[in-house]
């Protein structure tokens, strides 16, 4: 019974990254940060969105554990959360081996 909740958690978690990357500014964000930490205001001056746009795209990506932050002095970096990752890299194994 554990296992069956355990892989409907992970199931839920993996549609919710699939909605949230949906989002084309997010998928770029998440990208970039793949790359390296950066706080909101270095992400929107990459990209064609306000600050306050990004930090509010953040707030989601963030809840669902993707991305991260950490106080940095008066700043927030932002950088990938891989305990969000690893529902969907379960999910992506299980998928490729069928």
């Amino acid at each position: 019974m554990a296992r069956s909740h355990a892989a409907a958690a992970d199931f839920r978690a993996v549609l919710r990254a699939f909605a949230l990357f949906g989002h084309p500014i997010r998928l770029i964000i998440f990208q970039r940060l793949a790359r390296v930490p950066m706080t909101a205001s270095e992400l929107a001056g990459q990209l064609p969105v306000s600050r306050t746009a990004v930090v509010q795209h953040l707030k989601r990506l963030e809840a669902a554990l993707l991305v991260d932050a950490s106080r940095d002095g008066r700043r927030r970096l932002y950088r990938i959360d891989r305990r969000g990752l690893a529902p969907l890299s379960r999910w992506l194994k299980k998928h490729a081996r069928d």
